[in-house]
């Protein structure tokens, strides 16, 4: 069997990584269009799950955001003077949704499904970090294919190529 595609696919695939992914040892934080504290709905009196306001991750591929509705449903009446609550008041006024800026974003050749990850029991912290320690959720890891493949080992997963390749 000519061993040279195979091969070549892989170099392929590595150097779109490495373009893709940045150096992958910055502190990636962005400012978002409502300062969210995860701090105050996590750890605050809230209390509240992640799967509350990102429940694609349990049931799809993507964890998704909360939309308007959802945070409109307690800051209807929590809070309603708070800046940042009218912010998101005039967006559910307007009938909009908040443009929230993407904090992860892997290779559009990778596929990461959040639902088999939840369902095998992986915490959202095994990968996002201590979101509910954050003021402003941040990248805190690079979520590269050696830091994914180390997982992967450590918890007995595949580490087939097209595990996560397509």
């Amino acid at each position: 069997m000519d061993r040279s595609i195979p091969v070549a696919l892989l170099a392929v695939i590595a150097v779109a990584m490495a373009i893709g992914s940045g150096s992958g040892s910055d502190i990636f934080a962005p400012e978002q269009p409502i300062d969210f504290s995860h701090r105050d709905h996590v750890r605050g009196s809230d209390q509240l799950d992640c799967a509350l306001c990102h429940s694609g991750a349990r049931r799809s591929a993507f964890g998704g955001i909360a939309p308007v509705e959802r945070c409109m449903g307690c800051h209807r009446y929590v809070l309603t003077t708070n800046p940042e609550v009218m912010k998101l008041r005039r967006a559910w006024d307007a009938g909009k949704t908040i443009e929230w800026v993407k904090v992860y974003a892997l290779p559009r050749f990778v596929r990461f499904n959040h639902a088999a990850h939840a369902l095998a029991g992986v915490a959202c912290d095994s990968c996002h970090g201590d979101v509910g320690s954050m003021a402003r959720v941040a990248r805190v890891t690079d979520l590269s294919m050696g830091w994914c493949v180390t997982c992967h080992r450590a918890q007995g997963a595949p580490v087939d190529c097209l595990t996560c390749h397509y």
